[in-house]
C-alpha cells in the first residue's frame, strides 16, 4: 500500500522558512509533492499581505529571489516534488480559475513550461485551485498530458469527455459506494486511481483544521481494507502545532503498518 502527502499553494509568496518549518520532520520520513502556483495572484489568505487580496497584480514565482533556490535544493535532495497548481489561482466571479477562466488551455500549457524551467523539475501532476474544475478545464489538463491530483473529486460523467474508460469508471464508483454502504450524498474518498484515456485521476483526504487523527486513520484502513492507496492534502499556511501534530500521529501509524511505502504522490500513479 502506497501512502503520499500532498500540500497546495507554494507561490511567489510562500518563504524558505514556512516549508522549513512546517516539514523539517516530515520530508525526510515521506516526499512532499508541493502544488504550486507559476504566477500567483493574491487572494484571501494567511500569508499573502492584505494589500494584494484580490488585486489583479501576478506575481510569477522566480521573483521571489529565496523560494526558487530553496526548492530546487529540496528537490535534488528527494524531499520535494513539484505539481502544477493552477496558473494564477486567481478567483472569478463566477467561480475559481480552472472553472471560470476563458483560457485554460494556455493556463496549463504555459504554467507547465514555465514551472520546468524555472525549477528544473519533472512535473507529472496538476492539483485544481479549491479543488475545482470544469469539464474544459479537464481537458486542458489531459492535453498536457498530466494527472489530476484532487479532492472532493466529482465522479459524474457530464463533467469528462467521454472515452472508453467512462462507463466502467462510474460503475467502479457506484459498487464501491454500495459496498460501503454509502448513499450518492455521502462524501467519500475512492481509493483507487482512475484511468481514462488521456489522463488519470485520485483522490487525497484533507488534512485541515478540525481534522482528527481518528478521521484519517479511518479513511486510511478503509482503504487498506479495499486494497487501494492513500493520500493526505493540506496547505503549508494553515499547519499549526494542532495540525502538526495529527499529521505526525498518522505518520506514525501507518509506518507500524506492514506492507505500507511512504512514497512521492506521482508514485500513486503506478
Amino acid at each position: 500500500m502506497k501512502v503520499a502527502l500532498r500540500d497546495d499553494d507554494t507561490c511567489y509568496f510562500t518563504s524558505p522558512e514556512t516549508l522549513e518549518r512546517v516539514y523539517h520532520d516530515v520530508w525526510d520520513r515521506l516526499p512532499v509533492c508541493l502544488a504550486t502556483v507559476p504566477f500567483a495572484i493574491g487572494y484571501e489568505r494567511k500569508g499573502i499581505p492584505q494589500e494584494h487580496w484580490r488585486s489583479g497584480e501576478a506575481f510569477a514565482l522566480d521573483k521571489n529571489s529565496a523560494i526558487v533556490p530553496f526548492l530546487k535544493d529540496q528537490i535534488g535532495r528527494g524531499r520535494v516534488t513539484i505539481a502544477l497548481h493552477g496558473y494564477t489561482h486567481q478567483d472569478y466571479p463566477n467561480g475559481y480559475e480552472f472553472q471560470a477562466a476563458p483560457d485554460p488551455e494556455r493556463r496549463v500549457r504555459e504554467g507547465l513550461q514555465y514551472l520546468k524551467a524555472t525549477l528544473g523539475a519533472p512535473i507529472s501532476l496538476f492539483v485544481p485551485p479549491h479543488n475545482a474544475i470544469s469539464k474544459r478545464g479537464m481537458q486542458a489538463v489531459a492535453g498536457e498530458g498530466l494527472n489530476l491530483l484532487g479532492s472532493f473529486l466529482s465522479f459524474r460523467p457530464s463533467l469528462r469527455a467521454w472515452d472508453a474508460n467512462t462507463l466502467g469508471n462510474w460503475w467502479r464508483i457506484r459498487t464501491y459506494r454500495a459496498t460501503t454502504g454509502r448513499t450518492k450524498r455521502d462524501a467519500f474518498v475512492y481509493p483507487h486511481v482512475l484511468r481514462y484515456a488521456r489522463h488519470a485521476e485520485f483522490g487525497c483526504h484533507s488534512l485541515i483544521p478540525g481534522t482528527t487523527v481518528q478521521e484519517l486513520v479511518a479513511g486510511f484502513e478503509e482503504a487498506r481494507r479495499a486494497g487501494g492507496d492513500f493520500c493526505v492534502a493540506t496547505h503549508y499556511w494553515e499547519v499549526d502545532q494542532a495540525i502538526k501534530d495529527v499529521l505526525l500521529r498518522f505518520l506514525d501509524h501507518v509506518e507500524r503498518v506492514p506492507g505500507v511505502q511512504l512514497v512521492p504522490a506521482e508514485s500513486l500513479f503506478g
